[in-house]
């Protein structure tokens, strides 16, 4: 498979007209800083671009040039109304529309909507305009008055291609994500730039969370499931039952297969390191479920390799795409509670762990490692300045069957004073907030629900099944220093959330959510967390 490293560098111009009522290149900031991997010049000289990307409300100076750009096989986008200022090839938007939220619906079948939601919801204006010219291939549509407009299309122009994307009226459009997505998407495809071929993926272990991988990947566009493999002869009758795949016992014949690109990596936590190192050897990008390894070093020595063969290497947290995370982190980031300075946060219960390897320390890393993969990734994406000092406490006092410590609590110092606190206890009768985090104008609580499962059993009797508190997302609540207290909404999950981003990773180049590299931050403080407990002290450490 070719990887995304290897397809050509988008080398893109970027006029924005600085006057005009919507003043594009004050707006145009927080766009750029989004496009992720292209070679972007603001101004400048056209020669030696593969496309150009343009928002005007006056004729541009250049347009002669950009004329001959296109007919030469230059990519153009133009974004909003700048075709009506500048109607090249002949077609004009008509009048805009009041701003408002638009469902923005991706034409089925087209590389700029591919894994993008079926409706997408924008605060925009809407050009209600003439159909597209004949030539067109038409990439995005919304509703108007119970009929289907046009609000993306591209088309052949001499032996270039111009895409109009109808979209940039104000700030929280061009500071939007999704903006971000459709104008990266539209630059590769105004400059001629196909998607990589589907992408063939492996399973290495198909234990407990292998049919959510194998799902996931047979959901995914661009994704195709062609290997399994595992020790256990029932385990591979399951997946090739299930999926119609080659299954494998032996992990290098699966790593042999020339039609497996990338591997994910599902054995227990102590091996990740070495059957990640063994698949990059083996030419295939990785997915490695979490932790990403016990050991620093371990993860220094799969980048390194990773890094030399010119592969991919993600880590499995999912639980990024968590709607109560998710909501938490949209706080933060919009500057709801200020600056966050202090957090503290917790899972657990009191309950019997369970017998699997997951509660075998020299299998797991640990307690620290099970749920703190997940907590240590939350705590870190809301605190990203380094972190210096680790300190860890454990206790084993009840469930003397298993080798984990019964509860762990992990103090973590960040450069700047801020501090952040996980726990996690199998001993705990009562429940801590999931999350409690202070800010310097407010605070966020994730406290959990107590939620309840009702059905019958075959006589007709009521059955009602408590909820495990990490089963239901928390409710997340904003409290203000004036007593305003306010819930924060939260969206439904983004199905298959990190397979989709890895696809528009790989085959198009899109910003990939989870670098390793981010994984590898979380491991150097749980790596210490551990190393505090033995050491009975507090632990110097820069992540």
């Amino acid at each position: 498979m070719r990887a995304v490293s290897e397809s050509p560098r988008l080398r893109v111009l970027a006029l924005f007209d600085d006057a005009g009522p919507h003043r594009y290149a004050a707006l145009a900031g927080a766009l750029l800083s989004r496009l992720g991997d292209l070679d972007v010049d603001v101004g400048g000289r056209l020669a030696g671009h593969h496309a150009v990307l343009i928002a005007a409300d006056r004729p541009p100076a250049r347009a002669a040039e950009l004329a001959r750009f296109l007919e030469a096989g230059g990519g153009v986008v133009a974004l909003h109304g700048t075709l009506g200022v500048w109607p090249v090839g002949g077609w004009a938007p008509g009048e805009p529309g009041p701003e408002t939220e638009l469902l923005v619906r991706p034409a089925p079948g087209h590389p700029v909507g591919d894994r993008l939601d079926p409706e997408l919801a924008v605060r925009d204006e809407l050009f209600v305009s003439d159909p597209p010219p004949p030539d067109a291939t038409v990439l995005l549509t919304a509703p108007w008055h119970y009929s289907d407009r046009v609000v993306a299309f591209s088309r052949p122009l001499g032996a270039g291609r111009l895409v109009h994307l109808g979209l940039g009226h104000g700030t929280s459009t061009w500071e939007s994500e999704l903006f971000a997505r459709l104008v990266f998407r539209a630059l590769r495809h105004a400059a001629g730039l196909e998607p990589a071929p589907t992408v063939g993926v492996g399973l290495l272990g198909y234990g407990a969370i292998g049919r959510e991988h194998a799902n996931a990947v047979e959901e995914v566009q661009g994704l195709e499931l062609r290997g399994v493999c595992d020790r256990l002869p029932e385990r591979r009758e399951q997946a090739r039952a299930a999926f119609g795949v080659d299954v494998y016992a032996d992990a290098a014949a699966l790593l042999a297969d020339p039609g497996v690109d990338l591997v994910v990596v599902g054995v227990p936590p102590a091996a990740h390191a070495g059957a990640s190192l063994d698949a990059i050897a083996a030419g295939k990008h990785v997915v490695c479920e979490k932790p990403f390894a016990l050991r620093v070093e371990e993860c220094d020595r799969v980048l390194a390799a990773a890094a030399a063969a010119g592969r991919q290497v993600s880590v499995y947290q999912s639980r990024r795409w968590d709607p109560d995370f998710v909501a938490l982190r949209k706080a933060v980031s919009g500057g709801a509670i200020g600056e966050p300075f202090y957090m503290e946060s917790f899972i657990g219960g009191f309950l019997h762990p369970c017998s699997y390897w997951h509660s075998h320390e020299p299998i797991s890393g640990g307690t620290i490692y099970d749920w703190g993969s997940h907590y240590f990734d939350w705590m870190l994406t809301l605190f990203p300045q380094p972190v210096v000092s680790v300190s860890a406490a454990a206790h084993k006092r009840v469930w003397h069957d298993v080798s984990n410590s019964d509860q762990v609590r992990v103090d973590v110092g960040f450069e700047g004073g801020a501090q952040a606190t996980f726990m996690q206890s199998d001993i705990a009768a009562a429940l801590k907030p999931k999350w409690y985090l202070l800010g310097t104008k407010g605070a966020l609580v994730g406290d959990w629900r107590e939620e309840v499962v009702k059905s019958r059993d075959w006589t007709g009797d009521l059955v009602e099944e408590p909820l495990a508190p990490s089963e239901a997302p928390a409710e997340v609540t904003l409290h203000l220093p004036d007593g305003t207290r306010s819930r924060q909404g939260q969206a439904p999950r983004t199905r298959n959330g990190f397979y989709r981003n890895l696809a528009d990773h790989l085959l198009l180049g899109e910003q990939l959510a989870v670098p390793a590299a981010e994984a590898r931050r979380n491991v150097a403080v749980m790596e210490a967390a551990t190393r505090s407990i033995a050491a009975g002290r507090p632990i110097e450490v820069r992540a």
